[in-house]
């Protein structure tokens, strides 16, 4: 009778917390989200690492260079020939804060070049049934803005969030 309790109390907490995590995205099946319009294109992993919990940490690290377009959100805009990567931290108060990398293509070297890092922007949580969610919208050219879904389960830290897109005009 005791393992028989014992497995129901452990079904029980299984259960309790894959509720607690973010919906796989529709689509989620490891594919990367893709976007084109007039040569520039979006890239964003729908299960997307938050490498950062600490806005301290995220100052500090976007400022060094990086490998080109290493980041689990990114731009590869085609004039001025850029690639734009995007780092993640979630706050302990649910805010996304989006810290940006620009590598810019030097033509003379035949490679991109570190230019800045910086934070970006930030997002206040919309409080969701699934957990914190965000609204980051995207210009990927002059016809298409790209609206991504940030999902990730309301506990902090923040290990990954789930994206999912909607492409607007």
């Amino acid at each position: 009778m005791r393992w028989w309790i014992l497995g129901a109390l452990v079904s029980l907490v299984a259960v309790a917390q894959a509720r607690s995590q973010p919906r796989s995205p529709a689509g989620g099946d490891g594919v990367p989200i893709r976007v084109e319009s007039r040569g520039n294109e979006l890239y964003a992993m729908r299960d997307a690492p938050v490498a950062y919990a600490r806005l301290e940490q995220l100052v500090v690290d976007i400022a060094r260079p990086s490998e080109p377009g290493a980041g689990p959100i990114r731009v590869a805009r085609v004039s001025p020939r850029q690639l734009i990567a995007w780092v993640l931290c979630v706050t302990n108060d649910g805010t996304l804060v989006v810290g940006e990398r620009l590598h810019t293509f030097d033509a003379d070297e035949r490679h991109y070049v570190f230019t800045k890092g910086e934070i970006a922007r930030s997002y206040r949580p919309l409080e969701t049934p699934e957990g914190w969610l965000w609204l980051v919208e995207v210009a990927l050219s002059r016809e298409v803005t790209v609206m991504l879904e940030v999902l990730a389960a309301a506990s902090w830290p923040v290990e990954s969030v789930a994206v999912t897109a909607d492409r607007s005009r």
